[in-house]
């Protein structure tokens, strides 16, 4: 016979032999790249990112400063690499690791602002200012 509904949904799960659980602190594809004997001749911009420790969004922002070239002349809108000797050089200079967050700080708070002008120009109320909007009368 089967039992009631409600007795079956008190049943506890049955437990499972505790598996170590394993906390990943970086992704997989970086530990990967920072476990190869030997760098590629070329790294993507993902590479260079997670050799540099910051985001890929970053790159280009490194490149329009002249603290990272990349390799050749790429059109625009194709796929960027990177020479692994100077992400390296430029990952082990501590100056250079400087001058990279500062241009990554001054970077994100200009846009940030930029952004957050734009919507006060535009007539947003700032900081929760409790603007009411107005209601048309119904016919």
């Amino acid at each position: 016979m089967n039992p009631p509904i409600n007795e079956r949904v008190n049943i506890p799960p049955a437990r499972k032999p505790q598996e170590k659980t394993e906390v990943n602190l970086i992704s997989v594809h970086v530990r990967d790249l920072l476990n190869v004997r030997r760098l590629q001749g070329r790294l993507t911009v993902r590479q260079t990112a997670a050799l540099l420790n910051c985001g890929e969004h970053d790159i280009p922002v490194l490149v329009q400063h002249g603290l990272l070239t990349h390799l050749g002349n790429p059109p625009p809108y194709t796929q960027k690499y990177y020479s692994p000797l100077e992400v390296l050089e430029l990952a082990g200079a501590a100056q250079k690791m400087g001058q990279i967050c500062d241009v990554l700080y001054r970077h994100w708070h200009d846009k940030n602002a930029a952004k957050t002008n734009a919507t006060h120009s535009q007539g947003a109320p700032s900081n929760g200012g409790g603007s009411r909007s107005r209601r048309l009368p119904r016919n």
